[in-house]
C-alpha cells in the first residue's frame, strides 16, 4: 500500500508539472506566425548572415572584373606646383641671378596606354569574370545549403508534432483505461492496485507528453533561428503531404545520381571554374618575361613673375674691347637696342608661351628581375595543381555524401517497414492484453510491457518516416530538384 501511495503522490506531482507547462506554453505562444515550407526557405535566404556574405564576395568579384575591363583604357595625371624664392633668386627666364622675390608656377597633363604587355591586360580580365562566376556559384550553393537546413528543420518539427500527438493520444488511452478499471475496483472485480498503478503509468506518459513538447519547441527554435528574423517568435509549419516510404531502391542509382550531381552542382562547377582561373594565372605570371610597350605623352607649361614685356628705348654702345689694326689700336663698339622691362605678362599668356609637348614609346624589355618571374609562375603552377586537387576532393566528397545518403534511404525505408509491421503486430497484442487486463487474466506488469512497447513503436515508426523523407530530399538535391513537396 505504501508503494502504491508513492506512485500516486508521484503521478500528482508529474500531471500538475505537466499542465503548468502547457498553459506556460499556451501563453508564450499566443502570437503565433503560420509559415509554409516555401515561405520558409525564402525567409531564411533572406535574412541568412552567410548568404550576405556570398552576395557581398559575388558584388566584390564584379567591381574586380570592372576594374580589370578599365585597365584597358588609358591612365591620365595633372600635376600643378608653385615655388616661392626670397632674395637674391635665380630668374627662370634669363637663367641668371636678380636681386627680387620669384614665384614660379608650372602646370601639366601626362597620359599613357599600354600597347603590349604580354596579354597581361586580356588574361586578367578572363581570370576576374571566371572567379566572378565561381562566386556566383558559391552563392547558389550557400542559397541550396540553407535550403536543405531549413527542410529538415520543418520535417523534424512535424515528426515531432507526430510524436507528441501518439503520446498524447496514449494518455487518452491510458485515461479511459482509468476510469474503466476504477468501475470494475468499484464493483469488486478488480483489486485497487491496479487503478494506483495505471495512475502511475499516466504520470509517467505525461512525462513523455512534456519531454516530446520540450522536443517540439526546440525544433521549432531551431527554425526560427534559420529564419532569423525577429519578428517571428514561434511558428506553426504548414503540414504538408510526404511520401509513404518503401523498400524499393529510388528512382535512380548511385552512379545515375553522381553522374546528375556532378554535372549540375554548383560546389562541382565552382571548383572546375577555379581550375581555369588557376590556369589563367599562369599565363598571367608568364607576361612578366615580355617586354612592355606603352605610349606616353604630355603637355606642359609655366609662369611666373619674373617673365616680364620688353620695349626698345633708343640704342646704346657696347664696347667689345680693342683691336690693333695697322699698329693703332682702335676700341670696338657696336650700337645695340637697349631693352626696357615692362610689365609682368599675363598669367594665360605666359602659359599659351611657354607651352611644351611631348609624345613618346617606351619599352620596358625585362632582362633579369632576380628570378622573381620565375618564381611567380611556378607559384601559379603549383596554384593550378592545387584547384585541380580541390576539384577531385569536391568530387569525392559528393560521392561518398551521395553514397551515404543513399544507403541512409534505403535502411530508413526497410526500418520504417520493419516497424509498420512491429507496430500492426503490437496493436494487436495490445488489445488482446486490453481486454485480458480488464478481465483480471493479466497483471499490470504485462499489460504496461505491451502498451510500452507499443509507444516505443509507434514513435520509431514516425521518426524513420521522416527520416526516409529527408534522405529522399537529399537525394532530390543531388539531382537538382526541387526541395520543396
Amino acid at each position: 500500500m505504501k508503494s502504491h501511495f508513492y506512485k500516486l503522490l508521484l503521478a500528482g506531482t508529474l500531471l500538475t508539472s505537466g499542465n503548468i507547462y502547457a498553459q506556460t506554453a499556451i501563453q508564450a505562444n499566443r502570437n503565433v506566425s503560420k509559415i509554409t515550407l516555401v515561405q520558409a526557405v525564402e525567409i531564411a535566404l533572406q535574412n541568412n548572415i552567410s548568404v550576405k556574405q556570398s552576395q557581398v564576395q559575388v558584388q566584390n568579384n564584379d567591381l574586380l572584373l570592372r576594374q580589370a575591363k578599365f585597365n584597358r583604357l588609358p591612365s591620365a595625371s595633372s600635376n600643378i606646383s608653385e615655388s616661392f624664392s626670397f632674395g637674391r633668386s635665380l630668374n627662370p627666364f634669363t637663367n641668371s641671378y636678380d636681386s627680387q622675390n620669384i614665384n614660379y608656377n608650372n602646370i601639366g597633363v601626362n597620359a599613357s596606354v599600354i600597347l603590349f604587355n604580354g596579354s597581361l591586360l586580356k588574361n586578367n580580365i578572363i581570370q576576374n569574370d571566371i572567379n566572378l562566376k565561381a562566386s556566383q556559384l558559391d552563392l547558389q550553393a550557400m542559397k541550396e545549403s540553407i535550403s536543405l537546413q531549413v527542410v529538415l528543420a520543418y520535417l523534424n518539427i512535424l515528426s515531432a508534432e507526430d510524436q507528441l500527438s501518439i503520446a498524447q493520444s496514449q494518455t487518452e488511452i491510458t485515461k479511459l483505461q482509468i476510469e474503466r478499471t476504477t468501475k470494475l475496483v468499484n464493483a469488486g472485480s478488480l483489486p485497487q492496485s491496479n487503478v494506483l498503478d495505471l495512475k502511475a503509468q499516466l504520470a509517467n506518459e505525461e512525462t513523455t507528453v512534456v519531454n516530446n513538447q520540450t522536443i517540439l519547441d526546440l525544433n521549432k527554435l531551431t527554425l526560427i533561428q534559420l529564419l532569423n528574423d525577429r519578428s517571428i517568435t514561434d511558428v506553426q509549419p504548414e503540414r504538408v503531404s510526404v511520401p509513404i516510404p518503401n523498400s524499393q531502391s529510388y528512382d535512380a542509382s548511385i552512379a545515375q545520381i553522381y553522374d546528375i550531381a556532378q554535372l549540375n552542382q554548383p560546389v562541382v562547377k565552382a571548383a572546375d571554374l577555379r581550375i581555369l582561373s588557376a590556369a589563367k594565372g599562369v599565363d598571367i605570371a608568364r607576361a612578366g618575361l615580355l617586354p612592355v610597350l606603352s605610349l606616353n605623352g604630355s603637355i606642359s607649361a609655366n609662369q611666373s613673375n619674373a617673365q616680364k614685356s620688353t620695349r626698345v628705348d633708343g640704342t646704346k654702345d657696347n664696347y667689345l674691347g680693342d683691336v690693333v689694326f695697322q699698329g693703332q689700336t682702335i676700341p670696338l663698339v657696336i650700337k645695340q637696342p637697349n631693352y626696357v622691362s615692362g610689365e609682368t605678362i599675363g598669367y594665360f599668356d605666359q602659359l599659351n608661351n611657354t607651352q611644351n609637348k611631348v609624345f613618346g614609346l617606351n619599352l620596358n624589355i625585362p632582362i633579369f628581375s632576380k628570378f622573381q618571374n620565375k618564381t611567380r609562375i611556378a607559384q601559379a603552377n603549383l596554384q593550378k595543381i592545387n584547384a585541380e586537387f580541390e576539384a577531385q576532393k569536391t568530387r569525392l566528397t559528393l560521392r561518398q555524401n551521395i553514397e551515404q545518403a543513399y544507403v541512409n534511404l534505403t535502411n530508413a525505408a526497410k526500418r520504417f517497414d520493419a516497424l509498420t509491421v512491429q507496430v500492426q503486430a503490437l496493436e494487436e497484442s495490445f488489445r488482446a492484453a486490453d481486454s485480458k487486463f480488464n478481465a483480471g487474466a493479466i497483471d499490470y506488469v504485462s499489460y504496461s510491457l505491451q502498451k510500452t512497447n507499443l509507444d516505443k513503436a509507434k514513435a520509431n515508426q514516425v521518426q524513420a518516416k521522416y527520416d526516409f523523407v529527408f534522405r529522399t530530399k537529399i537525394l532530390d538535391y543531388y539531382q537538382n530538384k526541387p526541395l520543396t513537396f
